[in-house]
Formats: structure tokens, C-alpha cells, sequence
């Protein structure tokens, strides 16, 4: 004959703040990921104005300056 359980007995796992501190904690993870891949982002990307002086670099090779 099959064992009877309780509700709270046949349940797999308890719910409540387990799942919510795990899904903080991911959520607060992501964050920091987020975070680190901008400040990341900022070092590798060049400003503004050595932009401009590759452009006006790449722009002037082929041309010819009359003086």
C-alpha cells in the first residue's frame, strides 16, 4: 500500500525567501556584469578628437595639396 503524505510533506522544496535571495543575488550580479562591460567599453573606445585626426589622416592620403 502506497505511503500517504502531508501537503507540506510531498512538496519538492520550501518557497518563499530561498528564491527571492537567489534571484537578488542574480539580479544584483548582472549588474556589476553590466557595470564592468561599460567602464570596459569607455577604456577601448577612442574620443572624440583621435576620431577626427584618423579620419582627416585617412581622408588626406589621397589627395593632392596645391600650395
Amino acid at each position: 500500500m502506497p505511503e500517504e503524505y502531508t501537503k507540506t510533506e510531498a512538496r519538492q522544496g520550501r518557497r518563499g525567501r530561498p528564491v527571492l535571495i537567489v534571484l537578488i543575488v542574480a539580479l544584483v550580479l548582472a549588474a556589476i556584469a553590466w557595470w564592468g562591460a561599460e567602464i570596459y567599453g569607455m577604456i577601448i573606445n577612442p574620443g572624440p578628437s583621435e576620431e577626427i585626426s584618423q579620419i582627416d589622416s585617412q581622408a588626406m592620403r589621397g589627395t593632392v595639396v596645391a600650395v
